[in-house]
C-alpha cells in the first residue's frame, strides 16, 4: 500500500490535471499503460554475499503509468510511474549460513521469502520521431525512487542430529532519488489509440540503515544485530502496453 499510494495516486493526479488540457490541444496529451518482464542488472542482482552490495535479486514483473504532454511535434514532458516485484534468490544465505556448521550437508532447509520492491515516480523531458504509421518515443527522467528490501526466514533441521538453525533479515524499506530512461516503439493502430513496445532502465543508490538481523543455532543464545547497506538498485523493463491519445 505504501508504493502504491507513492506512484500511482500522484500519476492519476497527472491524468487529472492534463485531460482537459489535452482535449483542447488535439490529442497533444497522452496516457500509456504498459507491463512486462523486469530483470535486476549490475550488482544488484549478484548472489555474492562476500560483497555488502550485493542485492542477490532475481527476475520479475513490472507496471508502468505514463502521462505525457507533447509540446512540439518532436518534443513533450513525461511523468511516470512504475513498480517492479523481483524476485530474491535465497540459496546464497543459505550457503553463507553453512559455512559455520560440521555437517551442512545434513541440513534440509526451509525459507519464507518475500520480494524486492522497487518503485519511482519520475518527471523528464521525452522526444518523438514519426514515421507513418510508427513513432520511436525516447525519454530521460529523474524523481523519487522507492525500495523495499525483502524479510528472509530461513529454518535449517539436520538428519544427523546437528543443532537446528534459525536466521532472519527483517523487510527494509527507503525513499531517495534516482534516474531512468527508456524508448519505445509505437504503432498506430486508431486515431486514438497506439499498441507501444517499450524498454527502460532505472537506477538508485538506495541507503537501507539498521535492519534487524537474527541468527540461533541448537540451545545456544541468539545473536542478534543490525545491519547497513548501500547498493546500486538497477533494473531493466522490457514489456508491451497501449497508448491512449486526448
Amino acid at each position: 500500500m505504501f508504493l502504491q499510494k507513492k506512484l500511482i495516486y500522484p500519476a492519476f493526479l497527472w491524468a487529472i490535471t492534463l485531460l482537459p488540457i489535452g482535449v483542447v490541444a488535439q490529442k497533444r496529451t497522452f496516457v500509456s499503460f504498459s507491463g512486462g518482464y523486469s530483470l535486476p542488472i549490475g550488482k544488484f542482482a549478484s548472489k555474492n554475499l562476500d560483497d555488502p552490495k550485493a542485492g542477490v535479486a532475481g527476475p520479475g514483473i513490472f507496471g508502468q503509468l505514463s502521462i505525457e504532454r507533447k509540446l512540439a511535434n518532436w518534443i513533450g514532458l513525461r511523468t511516470t510511474g512504475s513498480l517492479n516485484i523481483n524476485q530474491t534468490n535465497s540459496q546464497p544465505l543459505i550457503q553463507q549460513y553453512s559455512m559455520f556448521l560440521t555437517k551442512p550437508e545434513s541440513y534440509a532447509w526451509r525459507e519464507e521469502v518475500t520480494k524486492w520492491k522497487f518503485g519511482a515516480l519520475l518527471l523528464g523531458p521525452t522526444a518523438y520521431l514519426a514515421l507513418d504509421n510508427v513513432e520511436l518515443e525516447g525519454h530521460v527522467q529523474g524523481g523519487l525512487v522507492f525500495a523495499e528490501s525483502p524479510g528472509l526466514k530461513l529454518y535449517g533441521t539436520s538428519s544427523a542430529g546437528s543443532p537446528d538453525i534459525e536466521g532472519r533479515v527483517a523487510k527494509a524499506a527507503t525513499i531517495t532519488y534516482g534516474l531512468g530512461a527508456g524508448a519505445s516503439v509505437r504503432f498506430r493502430l486508431t486515431d486514438l489509440l497506439r499498441l507501444q513496445i517499450t524498454a527502460d532502465a532505472i537506477g538508485a543508490n538506495v541507503e537501507l540503515k539498521d535492519i534487524p538481523t537474527y541468527v540461533k543455532v541448537g540451545s545456544f543464545p541468539p545473536l542478534e544485530g543490525t545491519q547497513n547497506r548501500k547498493r546500486i538498485v538497477s533494473v531493466v523493463n522490457v514489456g508491451a502496453g497501449l497508448v491512449l491519445g486526448f
